[in-house]
């Protein structure tokens, strides 16, 4: 009796591990591979050893995987690829959605200055990109995407004589502190007259950036939305999703159209290549404007938010990409529509 009832949980255990196999290899050679492996398990085992275990998963999922071919492969590639990218620039927007398109109001931006700029300063305001991303036509969008800047507005201080470019950077670093701005950092460039500092922080979802010349006749501050928080974990769950969901459509639409006739396989291959073509311009001009923002802020004459998504507004791209959804449904309905019966004529004897 309590052999009996090792046999059999050892028989439930391997047919788990029989379902890496494809169903119709299961139902062929299934019964075939339990027998032999019950027949070789040493008396008394209840589970399989790690090895067998291995072993099964290893040649199930090696058989799943020649059934799709090696066009699927190549299909799924390319859809990871595309579906990663556009999953980048929708976690991307989706985290910026809540953000005011306009750049912060001049009245906003001189009740901030006294908090930032430790001399005096002007009590009017210049406002630049009256959206918050702006000029995203510039020829240097695809080159790290700079071309997608951040709107902002300007406020100008006076330019304290006999004051080192390090000097003024710290008193206003310390002045920041004191009012309560957050991540206060100083950068310092160049040397002699082009000596150049900026001094950035953060307080309830602003951005200020403070740049200091060494012969500049005033301090320049410009204040900006800042980047919104979990915006990087919005964008690399976007872009993880995107490859994944991308990869998955392809490998299942492959396979699924390798059991019709050759009519519908060239109009699944038409679909595929235009989805390809609406959605690349906007994909390859993500490539810079994403890369640029996760190795480096993306920079609007000095410091500014990240932006993920700026390939999506360049050129017209963004159309493209949504029509891009009409051949993707349109590959999705020639996998679920029916096949039609063939016609018998009837013989004559």
């Amino acid at each position: 009796m309590p052999g009996d009832l090792s046999i059999a949980r050892l028989e439930r255990r391997y047919r788990r591990w029989l379902l890496a196999y494809p169903r119709a290899y299961r139902h062929e050679r299934g019964p075939e591979i339990l027998a032999t492996l019950l027949d070789a398990a040493d008396p008394g085992r209840s589970r399989p050893a790690p090895r067998e275990a291995a072993l099964l998963l290893r040649h199930g999922l090696g058989r799943r995987l020649a059934e799709f071919g090696r066009r699927a492969f190549v299909i799924a590639a390319v859809a990871a690829v595309l579906g990663g990218l556009s999953g980048i620039a929708l976690g991307s927007w989706l985290a910026w959605r809540d953000v005011d398109p306009m750049a912060p109001g001049k009245a906003t931006a001189i009740a901030l200055a006294p908090t930032v700029l430790p001399v005096p300063f002007d009590n009017k305001a210049s406002q630049f990109g009256r959206q918050t991303f702006w000029n995203p036509y510039s020829k240097n969008t695809l080159h790290g995407g700079t071309g997608v800047r951040v709107g902002r507005t300007s406020v100008t201080g006076s330019m304290p004589q006999r004051t080192g470019v390090e000097q003024l950077a710290t008193a206003v670093a310390g002045q920041m502190r004191a009012h309560g701005w957050r991540d206060v950092r100083i950068t310092v460039e160049g040397d002699g007259p082009s000596r150049f500092a900026e001094v950035t922080g953060t307080r309830t979802g602003y951005l200020a950036a403070v740049q200091i010349g060494q012969y500049s006749t005033g301090l320049n501050l410009d204040l900006m939305w800042a980047e919104p928080p979990g915006h990087l974990h919005d964008t690399v769950l976007g872009g993880l999703a995107g490859a994944l969901l991308g990869a998955l459509l392809g490998l299942y639409t492959a396979k699924r159209m390798r059991r019709y006739g050759p009519g519908r396989q060239r109009a699944y291959s038409r679909l595929c290549v235009t989805t390809l073509l609406l959605l690349a311009p906007a994909c390859l001009g993500n490539i810079p404007t994403s890369t640029g923002s996760l190795l480096a802020n993306t920079h609007r004459n000095g410091h500014g938010p990240s932006v993920y998504w700026g390939g999506f507004v360049v050129f017209g791209a963004e159309p493209l990409a949504i029509l891009a959804l009409l051949p993707i449904l349109a590959i999705a309905v020639c996998c679920v529509w029916p096949q039609r019966a063939p016609v018998r004529t009837p013989t004559t004897a």
